[in-house]
């Protein structure tokens, strides 16, 4: 990823209040692939959701530069996950913020040649919780629900293109019986979008009509996604 594509997205900050509650987005903060150093603006970010005090941060996907050929070794893996809480979770962390995450490809890929970056996703991420409470059936940090008073926030794994496992479909349709309201708000994030936003892009997609109507059917408010570059305020 070019150094003006990283400043287009972290400038992508989305709060959306819902009640008293404050929503940020964030998504693909990464740097190009391999590296270990962030954009100044990733820092400001961070800095600028500390004073704005959101009730809780999403991140959907690509907060570490991996999926690279050749492929990635455990220490240069582990370094790139210490950049980014040095200069974005760990601010967020100290002060009190909750941070929700899901997997995107270049830090939590599904496709078999990047298994050892999946590994370290889930490394890094288990002991570090969100701050939130997560509901039955949940698997954090690859697939879960919380909720905040009366929103429902969904994530799943979708960093693989095309039409979702079975298995993960499956998930999403278990946790939106059981939790979904229809008084309430859903919010449901992954990594890649239903439709291509980018040109260039148009295959990075989760092109899953099974999706689309499960969403539909159980009232989702909001389907937040990363991957594509771009800011679509349609």
């Amino acid at each position: 990823m070019n150094s003006a594509r990283v400043i287009a997205v972290v400038l992508c900050l989305l709060a959306t209040h819902t009640a008293a509650q404050t929503l940020v987005l964030v998504s693909d903060l990464n740097g190009r692939y391999g590296s270990t150093e962030y954009s100044p603006r990733v820092a400001a970010a961070a800095e600028s959701i500390v004073k704005r005090r959101p009730d809780v941060v999403i991140s959907v996907g690509d907060m570490v530069a991996g999926q690279r050929k050749p492929l990635l070794e455990a220490p240069q893996i582990d370094q790139m996950w210490r950049s980014f809480n040095q200069v974005f979770a760990d601010p967020l962390a100290a002060a009190g913020i909750p941070l929700l995450v899901t997997p995107g490809n270049h830090d939590g890929s599904a496709f078999p040649d990047f298994v050892l970056e999946r590994q370290h996703f889930e490394k890094q991420w288990i002991g570090r919780q969100g701050g939130l409470d997560f509901l039955p059936g949940s698997q954090w940090p690859r697939r879960y629900a919380a909720r905040i008073e009366g929103v429902l926030l969904l994530s799943f794994d979708g960093t693989l293109p095309g039409a979702l496992p079975n298995s993960e479909l499956g998930f999403v349709k278990d946790m939106l019986e059981h939790y979904a309201e229809p008084e309430g708000k859903t919010i449901v994030f992954s990594h890649l979008p239903m439709w291509p936003l980018a040109r260039g892009r148009e295959q990075e997609i989760l092109n899953d009509r099974r999706l689309l109507d499960l969403l539909h059917s159980h009232g989702v408010d909001v389907y937040a996604s990363g991957h594509h570059h771009v800011h679509y305020a349609g």
